[in-house]
């Protein structure tokens, strides 16, 4: 369904309310009919009107595409990468045997980088070297990222690597191979396949006259297609060169979607662009999605067509990254005046909330974003690094990250944090939140100015010791990296509860001369580990002595629940910590007890990666 109407119509009269039955299903896909049983679990289907199958959906449940390893947790290694400035974005030194099978002219090679990965059509090997070249290229040369990467890659769509719920396409014949789990017949199951990349789109033509006063409710949008060109880059931050999204508006206000579902998509689930405003996003569900969940603002717009004063609340963002890992559940470039509250955000492989495009000091141009009350849980889920729950970048006057839980926060190898405060994020309130279970520090910020860190719960932090011989360490509670002439940040009133059983271990860390003001705040290890703060890693006395973390304590602040089994961090009435003023932090409604890291609920889907 598109709607693009001309700049010159006077739609201002004119208000329209749009309501299907729960039941009513907007796709992008066809349906896939004519199954014939090859053998045992396989059949197979002719697909002659589409160009490519890339993505399979067999009674509302996705099925994985053919992947080497055929056990996702498993990788590829390459050799090493190519020297040239050029080639190396084109390819790299493979290990003989890697692609030793019958046909490769519809394979995908996906090459893991740090934050992101790339997605590349082979052109040609040269068996003599064992070199591959692609068609299209990486954002970055092939290995530049060795510790984060790790010369990860996997291969998708050879058919010689059927196993149960996964499907491969031969473009030649236009046929997909379907592998059951004998739980289903394809000959008399729904079997869709997605073909149109933007389902439903709500878009005028320029932004003076932008269509306005239409009301969504009650439909569901779904499969949602993704298309790669041979030649085209197919990486970048958050994945944003998938420029197509299921459900796409732009030049539009005043519009209220409710109680939608937006599921099985290639791409991102809701896109807000340029010329958006008073866009009201509520109480719907963004699941199984190949990217991300609802995408705000555009890298590069201008300030006079910026997005602004939309509103994402009370929605499940969930299972995201299906196809590219590096898709945000919440992603907001160039905006202004955006409310994310009282979602929960969860099962996502890169970012839970990414909010900025311009890291340093420059202008930026994403101000006021109020993050606030949000549920953000079992994020990364070991697949990319150098994430967080909660990503900020740049200079962001008048944001605020309020009230928010975050849980569950792993990487593959290195750089996973609670709440991520990147290249130059200043500005920002950070307030009444609590994090726990990161495999790095609770709370990180790279530079950047004047940030306030008031009230906050930062505990079980720098759970994950390193995976590979050469990785960094974990960088214990709350982390300050680079120095700079100002004053990074004001922290006050905050507890940490560290976990580490040794020696001793890190509850503040920063590099030399960044200048930081700490007060008022109660560390505590409940096994009697010593805690080190600052640059030098000092005893908490002799830190006490440079003049910082005045009036803080070590002390238990007293939890009413077994924080053992991560109940939620609430002090008791005579804590401590309620003394020097700390306030209980409110418990969101869909909060998970528990201290389970893979922390899953059934999603009704076949495969887990």
């Amino acid at each position: 369904m598109k709607q693009r109407l001309p700049c010159l119509m006077d739609r201002s009269r004119h208000k329209s309310s749009y309501q299907r039955s729960k039941t009513a299903v907007i796709s992008g896909g066809v349906p896939v009919t004519g199954w014939i049983h090859v053998s045992g679990n396989i059949y197979s289907a002719i697909a002659s009107s589409i160009s490519f199958v890339n993505q399979l959906f067999v009674n509302n449940q996705r099925i994985v595409r053919t992947r080497i390893p055929t056990n996702f947790s498993e990788y590829l290694q390459y050799v090493a990468p190519l020297n040239d400035s050029i080639q190396s974005r084109y390819g790299f030194q493979y290990a003989p045997g890697q692609f030793n099978y019958t046909s490769l002219t519809d394979a995908m090679v996906v090459i893991y980088h740090s934050w992101t990965e790339s997605h590349h059509y082979i052109d040609r090997l040269i068996p003599s070297n064992n070199t591959i070249f692609f068609t299209n290229p990486s954002q970055y040369p092939i290995g530049e990222f060795p510790t984060q990467a790790q010369r990860r890659f996997h291969i998708e769509n050879l058919c010689e690597a059927l196993i149960p719920n996964s499907f491969c396409f031969v473009n030649e014949t236009k046929t997909i191979y379907l592998m059951t789990d004998g739980t289903y017949d394809p000959t008399q199951a729904q079997i869709i396949t997605s073909v149109q990349e933007i389902v439903v789109s709500l878009a005028s033509n320029c932004t003076t006259d932008p269509i306005r006063d239409i009301i969504i409710d009650n439909i569901a949008i779904q499969h949602g297609a993704w298309n790669i060109g041979r030649t085209e880059q197919a990486n970048s931050a958050s994945a944003s060169f998938l420029t197509s999204v299921a459900f796409f508006i732009a030049n539009a206000t005043s519009i209220t979607i409710s109680n939608v579902e937006i599921s099985h998509t290639g791409s991102y689930g809701l896109r807000l662009r340029e010329g958006t405003s008073n866009i009201i996003f509520m109480n719907s569900l963004v699941n199984d999605t190949g990217a991300g969940g609802v995408w705000i603002g555009d890298w590069l717009t201008p300030a006079s067509i910026l997005a602004n004063s939309n509103k994402i609340i009370s929605n499940e963002i969930s299972y995201g990254g299906n196809v590219f890992p590096s898709g945000v559940g919440v992603l907001v470039f160039r905006a202004y005046d955006i409310i994310i509250a009282d979602n929960s955000i969860h099962h996502h492989r890169y970012n839970g909330i990414s909010v900025g495009s311009q890291n340093g000091y420059t202008e930026s141009l994403t101000t006021k974003i109020f993050i606030l009350e949000n549920y953000i849980y079992t994020i990364g889920q070991h697949i990319l690094c150098d994430q967080g729950g909660i990503y900020t970048i740049g200079i962001q006057s008048g944001t605020v990250i309020h009230g928010n839980v975050i849980k569950n926060v792993y990487s593959y190898a290195t750089y996973m944090w609670g709440i991520y405060l990147d290249d130059g994020a200043s500005n920002i309130l950070v307030s009444n939140n609590v994090v726990y279970n990161t495999g790095w520090s609770s709370l990180f910020q790279h530079y950047g100015a004047n940030n306030t860190i008031v009230n906050n719960v930062f505990a079980r932090a720098s759970l994950i010791q390193p995976s590979q011989p050469g990785d960094p360490f974990p960088d214990g509670d709350v982390r300050i990296q680079l120095a700079e002439n100002h004053t990074s940040w004001t922290y006050t009133r905050n507890i940490v509860y560290d976990t580490f059983q040794g020696t001793n271990h890190s509850a503040y860390k920063s590099d030399p001369n960044v200048r930081a003001v700490l007060n008022n705040n109660i560390y505590f290890n409940p096994y009697g580990t010593k805690l080190l703060f600052g640059p030098q890693q000092l005893s908490f006395i002799d830190w006490q002595k440079t003049g910082q973390d005045n009036g803080s304590i070590i002390d238990d602040p007293l939890f009413s629940g077994d924080t053992n089994q991560c109940n939620f961090f609430t002090v008791k009435w005579n804590s401590p910590a309620a003394k020097l003023g700390f306030v209980n932090i409110t418990k969101p409604s869909k909060w998970l007890s528990g201290c389970n890291s893979d922390d899953t609920k059934n999603n009704k889907q076949f495969y887990q990666w």
